[in-house]
């Protein structure tokens, strides 16, 4: 076997014959002006040393990901792409590939920490999916064009635990999220003071406008699917980065940290989406009960029934648009939106009554249910995530789903509770996680959950909070 050094020089000389051999396909293709040539050589040195350092440096992988899944459906506004779950695919897959090889090469991938409460119950939501192949009323056309609910969650989890494996990854990951939160922010703001541009206007008149320029205001999006989808993680972006904040030992980070959780917070208001508010709130509770603090128990119980009361009971600042709109999410019986959707769940569970595993996966009302086939589960908007795999794999899917996600939290709160020392890190996993268990409430009301980058932050979150133990153990090692 060789040494690491030794493979080490084989790089170097590989790198090295690669470039000479590029410079010296530059110069020829020149000579003989040969333009296609001369692109092609000038790429391929350049993708072979890229390669080359995934797979000496596996982790950036994560990164690139992460940033296209964050900003492609916002890209897709000014360069209309065909396929993007295909692009998602071949992203995952490469990293697979990458994961792989350097395991053969260097021998030091822990697949240990890729065993956890969450890949195991995505390994088995996944089997129950392809177990839906044989439902009588499904369509082999909406389970293929399905396969993100049915093996990403995994994929993503697998990927995270294998990749992220020390502190410093997982703080560069959580700051890079920050980054990418301030240019959602930014954008957003953009929108709303400047106004949109010709792309986003396009978009809006080719039927945004329906859902995004309402009776009590403009919905704004930023570069996300939707106004929903930009409130939701937004709002968890003020539970990541406002807990973190208080946790993190660097002051310049403390206070950036907290710019970028106020930011989000009153951004999110501006995205219109009433279901949001319960982010905060939630991930608030959440968060009181794994800090085991008496005194966070009480602010927090104190701070979620003056807030209650406020909209609830009260009309001050009801000449706001949008406090106005938040509010009827404190009283959905006035709300006529939410009456429907309430009748719409009668009409499906009816249906559903005697159909434990669903009508089958892509067949709902969430607009690729129409494009598969016309019945009556695809004429019925879900407006939830949870109504799609309640209508999509059944009752018995549902709890399988629920459970996997609500298993792994409180794993993962018991893990913060109790086993990770570091304060910092405790404080950024307890951030993490809280934002998450908001956006799992919120779930209910929107279907954002399965959107881009909600589904990966998620799932990336969830994975980081499991493995939480590693880099505490990473943090005390380097601290000797």
């Amino acid at each position: 076997m060789k040494s690491i050094k030794q493979q080490e020089e084989a790089t170097f000389r590989l790198f090295n014959l690669i470039l000479i051999l590029g410079l010296g396909g530059i110069i020829t293709s020149l000579l003989f002006s040969n333009i296609p040539a001369f692109g092609t050589i000038t790429l391929f040195p350049l993708i072979c040393i890229g390669c080359m350092f995934l797979l000496k440096y596996p982790w950036l992988i994560l990164f690139v990901i992460f940033t296209i899944n964050y900003f492609i459906m916002g890209i897709t506004r000014y360069f209309p792409i065909e396929g993007i779950s295909v692009i998602m695919d071949i992203s995952y897959a490469i990293a697979l590939v990458v994961i792989f090889i350097h395991a053969s090469l260097y021998q030091n991938i822990e697949l240990k920490r890729a065993i956890h409460i969450l890949s195991i119950t995505s390994f088995l939501w996944m089997l129950y999916c392809f177990l839906e192949l044989i439902n009588p009323t499904a369509s082999i056309e909406g389970w293929i064009l399905s396969r993100g609910l049915i093996i990403n969650g995994l994929i993503i989890t697998v990927l995270a635990s294998l990749l992220c494996t020390s502190y410093k990854i997982l703080k560069a990951l959580i700051f890079t999220l920050s980054v990418f939160t301030m240019l959602a922010v930014v954008k957003a703001l953009m929108q709303k003071y400047i106004g949109f541009d010709a792309y986003e206007q396009r978009w809006l008149d080719n039927g945004g406008y329906v859902t995004h320029i309402i009776w009590s205001g403009t919905r704004y999006f930023s570069f996300f699917t939707d106004a929903s989808n930009m409130g939701a993680n937004l709002a968890a972006a003020s539970m990541f980065f406002g807990i973190s904040a208080f946790y993190m030992r660097s002051h310049t980070l403390k206070i950036y940290y907290l710019i970028v959780a106020i930011s989000s917070f009153l951004v999110m208001l501006t995205s219109g989406t009433r279901g949001a508010i319960i982010v905060p709130l939630g991930g608030l509770f959440f968060y009181a009960i794994v800090s085991k603090q008496t005194t966070t128990i009480i602010g927090a119980a104190c701070t979620l029934l003056f807030i209650y009361v406020f909209f609830a009971f009260t009309y001050i600042g009801q000449s706001d648009s949008t406090i106005r709109r938040m509010r009827t999410a404190f009283r959905p019986t006035e709300d006529a939106s939410f009456n429907v959707r309430i009748e719409n769940q009668k009409k499906l569970a009816s249906y559903l009554k005697y159909r434990p595993f669903g009508e089958g996966l892509g067949l709902s009302g969430d607009g690729l249910g129409m494009k598969v086939s016309t019945r009556f589960t695809t004429s019925i908007p879900n407006d939830s995530w949870y109504v799609k795999i309640w209508v999509e794999s059944g009752i018995i899917g549902l709890i399988l789903y629920l459970g996997m996600i609500l298993i792994s939290m409180i794993k993962g709160g018991w893990i913060i509770a109790n086993q990770i020392k570091d304060p910092e890190l405790k404080g950024q996993l307890a951030g993490l996680l809280s934002g998450i268990f908001g956006m799992f409430l919120n779930a209910y009301s929107n279907s954002f959950w399965g959107q881009f980058p909600t589904m990966l932050i998620v799932f990336m979150g969830l994975t980081f909070v499991l493995n939480g133990p590693y880099f505490d153990q990473d943090i005390q090692i380097n601290k000797k």
